[in-house]
């Protein structure tokens, strides 16, 4: 068989990029990994090591990988082959439910390292937000603060959002925190995807197999689009932070900085299980290279945050160490109770807190009555029922009287529909969920 030609593939990709415009939420790639590598020895190992203590070093740094892919699955719907439906619920419903449900569902070192990541999320996104990024878009983008005034929110202003908080990374970078011979370390990450499907049809009533296309693919197209997206990083922190490096080590020169993953690395990293990129791939690597930074990819168009800005991530970063450590201590004799809030602004969830959310919950409402609710729990149930419980819905229905209808219908239904239990829940592949017992 033929292999497409170069200029096909490409187009390709561009309608692909054009339809899945890379996006970002809360802090970006490095900076979660960041949080979960400062916390590393003096929180995360000890209590990995106290729940499995068998586990030995090669163990854990398998351990640690998984722990970065749990701080990151969150995010992976906004990547191509992902699924915005999934990234959505992870940020807007029941973000706290969801964590711990992937605590309580853990069934080794691995699952738990995983979820002790997604917690590490939780804890990015929750102050990261409210404390930096929704304060320093309006400091670095005068024209957005205009707009909107002195707090923007992801909802309101997208890219913005997205061009911060990748410069954030780049902030990491430049600050010294990712050191050149430890950037293999901080790319690779593995993904706990049978507690991911346990955790999420317990949280969500729905398979998230269902929700996304080829959960596979998009794992592997987010592990290869984080590869690819590090050299750029890498670039834009020397250009702009190049003589704060030059302070940091005088040795340093473009070219020692500046850090390449080579494919054979990749594929050691990620160990001969994991799915392999294939020839789409790789030409998503490269496009993402050489691509203009217009369009869907102008959140990849880098600008210095600034002093004020850096200050407020700084805070930021140190407040969200904090109390991650604080309830990593928690877990080692108690169970945590994680509030549902809404990561992009930090506040507890409601109904006409925020419109994303407000829509989320209209499309899993929706998404339920449709597969007539074959997977709801009487938790779920309760959940939705008192989002929806304030009598203020008026105006709720006239943002989008068309979607609105649609949920009022699943919201009249629900009331009536009967709950399952939690021990009987089964994705569509037959794997049975596990009961715990708290």
């Amino acid at each position: 068989m033929q292999q497409p030609s170069l200029n096909k593939c490409l187009i390709v990709l561009v309608l692909v990029f054009l339809f899945n415009p890379i996006k970002s939420k809360a802090y970006s790639v490095l900076t979660h990994e960041a949080v979960i590598d400062a916390s590393w020895d003096k929180y995360l190992k000890p209590l990995l090591k106290e729940k499995y203590p068998s586990a030995t070093d090669s163990d854990l740094i398998v351990a640690h990988s998984y722990a970065y892919g749990g701080c990151l699955i969150p995010d992976m719907g906004y990547f191509p082959f992902g699924s915005e439906y999934f990234t959505d619920l992870a940020h807007y419903v029941r973000t706290g439910d969801f964590v711990e449900a992937l605590l309580s569902e853990s069934q080794n070192l691995n699952e738990y390292a995983f979820a002790l990541g997604a917690l590490c999320h939780y804890m990015a996104d929750k102050y990261g937000h409210s404390i930096a990024t929704n304060h320093a878009v309006p400091l670095i983008y005068p024209k957005i603060e205009k707009k909107f005034g002195h707090v923007v929110t992801y909802g309101e202003d997208h890219i913005s959002h997205s061009r911060t908080e990748i410069s954030f990374d780049v902030l990491q970078i430049a600050r010294g925190n990712y050191a050149t011979a430890e950037y293999h370390n901080f790319i690779g990450f593995n993904v706990a995807k049978p507690v991911l499907e346990r955790a999420f049809i317990k949280t969500y009533g729905e398979d998230i197999n269902s929700v996304f296309g080829d959960l596979d693919l998009a794992i592997s197209t987010f592990r290869w689009s984080v590869k690819s997206l590090l050299p750029t990083l890498t670039r834009a922190a020397w250009v702009i932070k190049k003589s704060d490096i030059k302070k940091l080590n005088p040795t340093a020169t473009s070219r020692s900085f500046h850090y390449k993953m080579k494919r054979k690395d990749y594929y050691l990293e990620y160990g001969k299980t994991r799915q392999k990129p294939g020839f789409k791939a790789n030409m998503l690597a490269l496009f993402i290279r050489v691509v203009p930074k217009i369009g869907p990819f102008k959140a990849l168009k880098f600008k210095d945050p600034g002093p004020e800005a850096e200050k407020l991530f700084i805070k930021s970063f140190d407040t969200v160490l904090l109390h991650y450590s604080a309830e990593l201590e928690k877990l080692h004799y108690e169970h945590i109770k994680l509030p549902n809030v809404d990561y992009d602004t930090g506040y507890p969830t409601t109904i006409g807190e925020y419109t994303l959310a407000d829509e989320t919950y209209d499309q899993l409402l929706i998404n339920l009555q449709t597969n007539k609710f074959s997977d709801l729990t009487y938790p779920l149930k309760e959940n939705i029922l008192t989002f929806y419980n304030p009598h203020d819905t008026l105006k709720v229905a006239q943002e989008d009287p068309d979607q609105w209808k649609k949920a009022y219908a699943g919201l009249q239904s629900i009331k009536t529909a009967k709950t399952v239990k939690i021990d009987s829940l089964k994705t569509i592949k037959g794997v049975n969920y596990k009961m715990i017992t708290q």
